[in-house]
């Protein structure tokens, strides 16, 4: 669990550095990363382990069903944009960091309400 925690702060991280660098393509992948292995973290917590894509999206449902909060499909569908983008290259700047702020909210957030500290 802490090692996905962990990954995830880095990805953030990393985000921020490649965004001002301007490698937009990067950083969405990075962004992509600290969704996933946020939610990995959760998954580990429950002692559940997600291998594909369909299995992240599904879970990222079942965790926005148990806490009665759409914003977390919304916050998938933003993970899924940045990571078509790291192959596209196509998304504008604005969008990227726009997504990049999103999904330092969402990682804080999940941080917080599961004790992932």
């Amino acid at each position: 669990m802490k090692k996905y925690t962990n990954l995830s702060e880095k990805y953030l991280h990393d985000a921020e550095t490649l965004l001002r660098k301007g490698d937009l393509s990067q950083a969405s992948e990075k962004l992509w990363g600290a969704t996933v292995t946020i939610v990995k973290a959760i998954a580990a917590q429950r002692r559940k382990t997600l291998k594909t894509h369909e299995g992240i999206k599904f879970f990222m449902a079942e965790i926005a069903r148990e806490l009665k909060d759409e914003s977390v499909n919304n916050i998938s569908l933003i993970a899924e944009g940045l990571h078509q983008n790291f192959y596209e290259n196509a998304e504008h700047p604005d969008s990227v960091k726009k997504g990049a702020k999103t999904i330092k909210q969402f990682v804080t957030r999940m941080r917080n309400r599961f004790s992932l500290n």
